[in-house]
């Protein structure tokens, strides 16, 4: 039996994220999967290798990086959910030298599936406070 898509949302982050195992990526992910909005800019990535680019260079600022999934919701194909992620900034990357600064940032996530895997999923996180923390940006 395939996992609902909240099941899959929670088991991403677990799995994914908190014990970083980059094998459920492709899992999870179906191969042309669209992730809107995900880095940085922005910007959408298409497929495992694109997230896996994207995971490996957030893990690379943030080695100790864990995600909290505090509530979900679902509705048919589409799952929803608000997370927290905790991480010290120990590494350099994402255009920032490591500041040594513990960071606290929100997120939502939500994700459409189809045949067992994720096709589409969106992401919109506090980048101005984890910049800001870091000491890219000063606060307003």
């Amino acid at each position: 039996m395939q996992p609902s898509p909240g099941e899959m949302l929670r088991l991403w982050f677990e799995e994914v994220w908190n014990q970083r195992d980059a094998s459920r990526i492709a899992h999870y992910l179906a191969p042309n999967g669209v992730l809107h909005s995900l880095d940085m800019a922005g910007q959408d990535a298409q497929g495992p290798a694109a997230f896996r680019a994207f995971q490996e260079e957030l893990l690379q600022c943030f080695p100790d990086i864990q995600f909290t999934l505090h509530d979900v919701i679902e509705d048919g194909e589409r799952a929803a959910g608000r997370w927290t992620m905790e991480a010290t900034h120990s590494g350099d990357g994402l255009g920032m030298s490591a500041t040594g600064e513990r960071v606290r940032i929100s997120g939502m996530s939500m994700v459409r599936a189809s045949g067992g895997t994720i096709v589409e999923a969106w992401d919109e996180w506090d980048r101005i406070r984890l910049v800001t923390t870091c000491g890219v940006m000063k606060p307003v």
